[in-house]
């Protein structure tokens, strides 16, 4: 299930409305529907405050209960050098990664 049908699904469970989520969230209620759409993803940060609101794990909400594959050595390996940057470059690495998923239509939560 997408992200955007999960959020969808989670709203409608819970009788929440998109304009009073939105709201909640500091977004505009288009920018909202641009999720539960699936036209936009939101940012890290901004997945985690939607979890968090709706009290279920970013995993669930991205739909990682499956791992396509397994994480590589290499992949490790950049976890490992992430987590030793202090927190002002940690959030630049996230950014910078965020910026790269949008622009090739991934989502990753580095979190």
């Amino acid at each position: 299930m997408s992200f955007g049908a999960k959020l969808r699904e989670l709203l409608a469970e819970r009788d929440i409305r998109q304009k009073d989520f939105a709201q909640l969230l500091h977004v505009s209620p288009s920018t909202l529907n641009s999720y539960i759409t699936d036209s936009r993803m939101p940012d890290h940060k901004l997945i985690k405050a939607i979890a968090e609101s709706l009290d279920v794990t970013t995993d669930y909400l991205l739909d990682f209960r499956h791992a396509d594959k397994p994480v590589t050595e290499k992949e490790l390996d950049f976890l490992r050098k992430l987590r030793a940057l202090n927190a002002e470059d940690r959030e630049t690495i996230v950014f910078l990664v965020d910026r790269l998923s949008e622009k090739n239509s991934v989502v990753l939560n580095l979190d």
